[in-house]
């Protein structure tokens, strides 16, 4: 048997509160440290800033950085 199989079967086996904690787990190792887990501002043209969304994130529309400000 494999030991991917192995820990699947493991895994399986697990509780769901267990399961849940490994995920998370899994998760956090997965998630590169260097990326930015927030918005943030960026030069733009012509001394203008942007805002810049990190990775995964809704872009930042106009209409989407108004629903945030409002918070929604």
């Amino acid at each position: 048997m494999s030991k991917l199989l192995e820990i699947e079967a493991a895994a399986e086996a697990l509780p769901a509160e267990q399961k849940e904690e490994l995920v998370r787990f899994l998760t956090a190792r997965l998630q590169p440290t260097e990326v930015p887990r927030r918005a943030r501002l960026v030069a733009g043209p012509n001394g203008t800033l942007l805002l810049e969304a990190p990775p995964g994130a809704p872009p930042m529309t106009t209409e989407n950085v108004k629903r945030m400000l409002a918070g929604g």
